[in-house]
């Protein structure tokens, strides 16, 4: 068993995710107050016992494992984090959850709004910790202009809009990978990309979309070797949200001139905010007097900035995986609940079933609502 002040950890999957998971937790004994546990990492899974010995060396965990029944099976691990591919994100996840272990997965929490709703109602039934990977929800000037629409400065919200875009599909050597498969990956730019979108705007709003109009398109049919492409190249959506306002939600990964652009606003009837991934640390709001003005968020009393540096010293993207990793861990603690700043599964299961309303609307050409299930007790 891990010491009193320590967490075990298990975990799926060493590459992007996986490694910037990994980043996050090896920050905790440096920026987390002296009662959130330590993590220990124990123990990695991978499916090539080659990469995974590589990954585990270099990543610095103490044994590899082949079965992720093994971590599942382990009495040192209290903390089971899935930064797998979606599709493993399920079976696993339940079977952790259902043995006692806190569960820490990735987005989209299920490849399908039927597999997220089973990995919430599991968690939610054996009485763990659950935490969905929304690490946007993490970015101090996103936590700010949540604070700041709630308390009503600028006013009633009427419209929600947000843009991600990327060229990754535009590349000349693209290879299919579990992303490009639409029963490994459930979704493209919608799943992947427009899912951060659409769960800021729950955060941001504290309201839930109840109809969505949609359209998808493949524009890349196939990779570089002619492999069949078969999720979404871009999408767009129109929802109206429980609140009164409108959504416009687009996410691209055929945008030619962009690397990542990740942008949002929120429109009330006193105001506005606008934030974008690439100038993190920054907030622009404007009131009445419809001019904008720039919130340095690297003040002492900002989130998180007293953890790292003096203010003024910025933080980057990286940076909100060691805050999720606090957040954990401090909620097993008992610390703090894991909302509203963390998304619970719940939350997760509650994109999935957005993500999976706006497939619908998309395949249909027509306005659907969307409705939620709720876990019976």
């Amino acid at each position: 068993m891990a010491g009193s002040n320590e967490i075990g950890i298990g975990m799926i999957g060493y590459a992007f995710m996986g490694k910037s998971h990994t980043l996050g937790y090896r920050d905790v004994p440096l920026i987390a107050p002296e009662a959130v546990p330590r993590p220990r990492l124990v123990s990695l899974y991978g499916r090539d016992a080659q990469k995974l010995e590589a990954a585990r060396s270099r990543l610095g965990w103490e044994q590899g494992v082949t079965d992720w029944r093994d971590i599942v099976a382990d009495d040192r691990i209290q903390l089971f984090d899935n930064s797998g591919p979606n599709a493993l994100h399920v079976e696993p996840t339940i079977a952790a959850a259902r043995a006692g272990k806190h569960v820490f997965c990735e987005k989209p929490l299920g490849p399908t709004a039927d597999d997220a709703f089973a990995m919430w109602d599991a968690a939610h039934k054996s009485g763990v910790k659950h935490m969905c990977a929304y690490n946007y929800r993490f970015f101090p000037a996103l936590q700010l202009a949540r604070e700041i629409i709630q308390t009503g400065e600028i006013g009633e919200i009427l419209h929600y809009r947000s843009q991600f875009l990327v060229s990754s599909s535009l590349d000349e050597k693209r290879q299919k990978s579990w992303r490009d498969d639409r029963q490994a990956a459930g979704a493209g730019a919608l799943g992947d990309l427009g899912a951060h979108h659409i769960d800021l705007s729950r955060f941001l709003m504290d309201a839930d979309p109840t109809t969505v109009q949609a359209v998808t398109r493949i524009k890349v049919g196939a990779a570089s070797d002619g492999a069949r492409i078969e999720t979404d190249d871009q999408f767009a959506a129109l929802f109206d949200y429980d609140n009164g306002a409108l959504g416009v939600v687009e996410a691209s990964r055929v945008a030619g001139g962009h690397l990542v652009t990740s942008r949002i606003e929120v429109d009330g009837s006193k105001g506005s905010i606008a934030f974008s991934m690439q100038r993190l640390n920054e907030l622009r709001v404007a009131g009445a007097d419809k001019a904008f003005r720039t919130i340095p968020v690297m003040r002492s009393a900002d989130p998180y900035q007293s953890n790292w540096f003096p203010p003024g010293h910025p933080l980057g993207w990286v940076d909100t995986f060691s805050h999720e990793a606090v957040h954990i861990l401090g909620a097993i603690a008992g610390l703090h609940e894991v909302a509203p700043i963390g998304a619970t599964f719940r939350d997760g299961y509650y994109c999935s079933e957005i993500i999976d309303a706006a497939i619908r609307a998309a395949s249909l050409g027509q306005r659907v609502n969307i409705s939620y299930r709720s876990v019976v007790e």
